[in-house]
């Protein structure tokens, strides 16, 4: 899976829930403190979130930040570290900074 099909799965989901929710994306944005714009922009996976903004969203849905990334099923628990290992060594590194501000949040 590469970056922007992620974007584009994170972006349906948003989309999905808010819509859930009946919401607009104008009521969206400003419930989490961004624009209209930014908002069609994520949810057509033409802008990945920033970091503060998914924090702000998983409160507003009231759900973990990991729902709103792509699914997933691993198999083992060894595969599952496998995996991410081989995501951390082909990470940038401002890939790998996002990477531990969403870990540190999880893992809190």
């Amino acid at each position: 899976m590469n970056e922007q099909e992620i974007k584009l799965i994170i972006g349906k989901k948003i989309k999905k829930r808010r819509k859930e929710l009946k919401l607009t994306q104008a009521k969206l944005g400003e419930a989490i403190g961004i624009n209209q714009r930014q908002v069609a922009l994520i949810e057509n996976g033409r802008s990945f979130p920033m970091l503060s903004t998914f924090v702000k969203l998983a409160e507003y849905f009231e759900c973990e930040i990991t729902d709103l990334f792509p699914d997933e099923k691993i198999d083992t628990l060894d595969e599952s570290k496998m995996k991410f290992i081989e995501l951390v060594k082909n990470s940038s590194l401002e890939q790998l900074n996002k990477l531990y501000s969403i870990s540190k949040i999880i893992f809190k």
